[in-house]
């Protein structure tokens, strides 16, 4: 073990469906970057053949096995209440981080006004017409940004603010889409808010959430496909704030 929970200070959690062959990155070198990093080490199995190869990896110090896939929201969801650390990471499996970047996440967390969330990435959004107007990305601000959203790859909570105000990812957008946005209007309900932060050192290839492809998802035992759940999801998105019944047209 590499702490004891009685003085656990910080968690990453990080969900694992596979080895991320579409990225140079892994599970697999993310445990190796976490290796001389402080901090509890929880991971949200979401495959029986990622579960079997690291059960017993030494850097893991808490897991969960779901043998059915059980999305995005669901799995952040159970990293979290599996915390006992002040402040939660949360971390897609081809992420690849340095100390650094885990240091001065925290330091941000601690320091901006009514902070409970901030990450590398993160948007100004014009949510009822669900549209980006501008996306804070690395290397293209220097300075920390009030954000509606941070990008769900890599970021971290203040765990006391975040519980304190009940917030909670919200499962109807599961497997994937919207609960980023959904959780910036949760904040900015709470009074509380998120930042874009200007951090660097990390690497991160995007997946399905950035193809361009209909990709199949294996979702609790079914198949569903990206398009199909973006479309409900933006539906659900603005029936929840809106209460709309449909998308707007666009033209």
């Amino acid at each position: 073990m590499y702490m004891t929970f009685a003085t656990v200070s910080r968690s990453f959690v990080i969900p694992v469906l596979d080895f991320s062959p579409h990225s140079p990155y892994s599970i697999l070198t993310l445990l190796e970057d976490l290796h001389d990093i402080e901090g509890e080490v929880i991971c949200i199995f979401n495959t029986r053949e990622v579960y079997e190869k690291l059960r017993d990896h030494p850097r893991i110090d808490k897991f969960c096995f779901n043998n059915l896939n059980a999305g995005v929201s669901r799995s952040w969801n159970i990293g979290i209440n599996m915390s006992e650390s002040r402040t939660i990471f949360i971390m897609n499996a081809d992420l690849h981080v340095e100390r650094s970047a885990v240091v001065q996440m925290e330091s941000y967390l601690d320091t901006l006004a009514n902070a409970v969330m901030v990450g590398p990435q993160g948007s100004h959004l014009d949510f009822k017409n669900l549209q980006v107007i501008h996306y804070f990305e690395k290397n293209q601000f220097d300075q920390p940004v009030r954000t509606h959203d941070i990008s769900g790859f890599f970021f971290c909570i203040h765990r006391q603010k975040y519980l304190e105000h009940k917030l909670c990812f919200d499962v109807q957008y599961s497997p994937c889409f919207m609960e980023e946005w959904d959780m910036g209007l949760q904040i900015i309900q709470a009074g509380l808010a998120c930042y874009a932060v200007p951090v660097t050192d990390f690497e991160h290839d995007w997946g399905v959430s950035e193809s361009s492809e209909n990709n199949r998802i294996s979702y609790f035992g079914r198949d569903v496909f990206r398009n199909d759940i973006l479309i409900e999801n933006r539906k659900k998105f603005l029936n929840k704030w809106f209460n709309q019944e449909s998308i707007p047209e666009t033209g």
